[in-house]
């Protein structure tokens, strides 16, 4: 093998090796996944949770927790008023990671969005015929 093709392929690994690393530095923590309370009623939110009624209906339609340090760590929102939470964000020190959405308000999530940098989308994840299973994954460059 030419020295060239080496070095080419050296610079490939790197590059790929620290693409993987991004991605996963994207990714909140196995800890935060098991401790991400999905709560969909918002009646069920308890003392550990600051609610609030955004519409000033009487209803709590946001919910939001705070890590050890006071930064967002999961946030819900009522989006159409019917009372049961269907927008979720998990965060990773206070940087949004994913956004997770029952956008049929049927109470299953079916679009999950991750995010790089807590500003732009990664890409996405769906469930397009609402059966529980993904059935489209969109991924986007790092620019």
């Amino acid at each position: 093998m030419s020295t060239k093709k080496a070095g080419q392929i050296g610079v490939l690994l790197i590059l790929s090796l620290t693409v993987l690393g991004a991605q996963s530095a994207e990714r909140p923590d196995e800890s935060d996944e098991d401790e991400w309370e999905k709560i969909f009623d918002v009646d069920e939110y308890d003392e550990t949770w600051l609610v609030g009624d955004t519409r000033n209906d009487g209803r709590t339609d946001y919910a939001l927790k705070r890590d050890d340090q006071g930064r967002k760590w999961f946030e819900a929102v009522d989006f159409n008023g019917d009372g049961l939470m269907d927008d979720f964000y998990l965060y990773s020190s206070g940087t949004l990671v994913r956004q997770e959405l029952d956008t049929n308000f049927d109470g299953a999530i079916d679009l999950w969005i991750h995010m790089h940098d807590g500003v732009r989308v990664a890409g996405y994840e769906r469930d397009t015929n609402y059966d529980g299973t993904i059935d489209l994954v969109k991924e986007f460059g790092d620019s």
